[in-house]
């Protein structure tokens, strides 16, 4: 009677172990699977986390280049601020050296070929007893007030479609009608030469600076025109015209506009001349000439 109750409740308990051995190989079987899928997400995760890593140094890298570029497009336009400054520079040293149509010619084609201007009228002017005045001056005071005469003649001539040439000392030539022909030529020129002299007489009255006095004189005539030089550039002038407006020059007197025949019959009906007894002028004969009216005194008409 025990034994068949031993048995019986040996055989109720079977099934219970083996569902309990079941599920306890079945668990195992799912924390193996667990901790594989646990592996496999650590794994995912670790790469993620090395290529999220990776993307951040690129982005940082790609970051420290546009910083990079932006800097170099700084330097370069900072570049290119300097060469402009640069540029301008020269430009202005060639505009004061040289014809504006000849710096146009030298940019295009390398070279300036000497041209002959029929039609131009020449101005000559210089400095009375210049060279005794100028050894009781002091140096620096002697090329500041010339300089200061020159660049107001500049603004003066160039105001007036007047080209100057050069200074030679105390001497300031400038023309009228070249490089670039101009039917006006002479009107321009003796404009200017008024404009200079008004300017001179003002300037010696202000009671600021030396007094100077000038000869000016004007001619019109034929010129040739061109760079003379290959080291260092200059743009010159030649022939009769300038000669003649020399001599114009020399047979002025202080403070007067000296202005040959041939300039007094192109000019306008608004210039006043007084005519002078007629000169001789080495290597030209006689010579009639005029004082071109640039103050009250001087006009007889």
């Amino acid at each position: 009677m025990t034994l068949v109750l031993l048995l019986g409740i040996g055989i109720g308990l079977v099934p219970g172990i083996c569902g309990a051995l079941f599920w306890y190989r079945r668990s195992r079987e799912t924390a193996a699977a667990c901790r594989l899928q646990l592996e496999k997400y650590r794994r995912e995760h670790l790469h993620m986390a090395e290529t999220q890593t990776v993307l951040e140094q690129e982005k940082a890298g790609l970051d420290d280049l546009k910083f990079d570029i932006v800097e170099r497009n700084l330097d370069m336009l900072e570049l290119k601020e300097q060469l402009e400054v640069e540029k301008e520079r020269s430009e202005k040293l060639l505009r004061n050296i040289l014809p504006e149509r000849v710096i146009s010619e030298l940019r295009a084609t390398g070279k300036s070929e000497p041209e002959s201007f029929e039609a131009v009228t020449v101005f000559f002017s210089d400095i009375v007893n210049f060279t005794e005045k100028s050894a009781k001056v002091e140096p620096r005071i002697l090329i500041e007030e010339l300089s200061d005469i020159f660049t107001n003649f500049d603004h003066i001539f160039v105001a007036n479609g007047c080209e100057r040439i050069k200074t030679i000392g105390d001497a300031y030539l400038s023309v009228s009608g070249l490089p670039v022909p101009c039917a006006g030529h002479c009107d321009n020129i003796l404009r200017a030469a008024m404009a200079a002299m008004r300017y001179l007489d003002e300037r010696n009255h202000d009671g600021k600076h030396l007094v100077w006095e000038m000869r000016m004189g004007v001619h019109t005539g034929r010129v040739v025109g061109g760079i003379v030089g290959t080291e260092k550039y200059i743009y010159d002038v030649f022939g009769d015209t300038i000669n003649t407006a020399s001599r114009m020059e020399s047979y002025s007197e202080p403070m007067a506009i000296n202005v040959s025949h041939v300039t007094r019959e192109l000019a306008r009906e608004e210039f006043c001349f007084t005519e002078r007894p007629s000169c001789s002028v080495k290597g030209k004969g006689a010579q009639k000439m005029f004082f071109l009216c640039w103050r009250p005194q001087y006009a007889d008409r």
